[in-house]
């Protein structure tokens, strides 16, 4: 299973923030040194550290099947000491199993905690995590496809089989370019005798690799990573 990096973005601003212990209506709280806290002394927390966890085949089994890229927001408290100690589903993605997805990897995140003048307090937050939808509506395709010339042993052993087509599987990533090396990829049904099918794929694999790409694009019209076969003419 060839991982999908990309197919994950961050909103690492943090919305909705709110003081689980905000100054009281009748009176004020104190600073160390004794000075009353104001509301400008609030200071909301901030995130230091959002390490994702692995995919599961779970997880990029959904990402190829959300049908468009959305959100899961999370409702999450953060002590003093800046750690997460719950998190609920605010907001569906519209995926149970990136919902709990999300949710396992926030209970790992560190903060800042929020800050009511130097003393630091319990704090809420509402955290979206945005899944991209990495369902393909239209594959990646070849946007400069030149074919190398070729040698004499390529050219004799195309003729000697009627210059097939040779089947590449490469994986484009959402800028375009190719992640790892193409790999032919033999039918079946192929008549082409072993030693002659090693030469033209090969060949085929040879040009693959230097020709350059349009990424594949999912519903929502988002550049994505996928993996795709591209028929060689030989």
């Amino acid at each position: 299973m060839k991982k999908i990096i990309l197919s994950l973005s961050l909103l690492l601003a943090l919305g909705n923030l709110s003081m689980a212990a905000s100054l009281p209506e009748n009176g004020v709280y104190l600073n160390k040194d004794g000075t009353p806290v104001t509301a400008a002394e609030e200071i909301p927390p901030s995130l230091t550290s959002a390490k994702m966890l692995p995919q599961t085949k779970d997880v990029h089994d959904a990402l190829l099947t959300l049908p468009h890229s959305s959100a899961t927001v999370l409702r999450i408290t953060i002590n003093e000491d800046g750690a997460v100690t719950h998190a609920e589903v605010e907001q569906s993605s519209t995926s149970l199993i990136l919902d709990q997805y999300a949710a396992s990897c926030v209970e790992s995140w560190r903060f800042k905690p929020a800050m009511q003048g130097d003393r630091a307090v319990i704090s809420t937050a509402a955290v979206p995590v945005r899944f991209i939808s990495n369902m393909v509506s239209q594959p990646a395709a070849p946007k400069e496809a030149v074919m190398k010339d070729m040698n004499e042993s390529v050219h004799q052993a195309a003729e000697r089989n009627g210059h097939p087509l040779i089947s590449v599987k490469a994986f484009i990533k959402a800028d375009g370019k190719m992640d790892g090396r193409p790999t032919a990829v033999k039918e079946e049904t192929s008549s082409i005798p072993a030693g002659d099918y090693k030469i033209l794929a090969a060949y085929a694999e040879d040009c693959v690799r230097h020709w350059t790409f349009t990424p594949a694009l999912n519903p929502d019209g988002e550049a994505i990573a996928s993996e795709a076969i591209f028929p060689v003419q030989l």
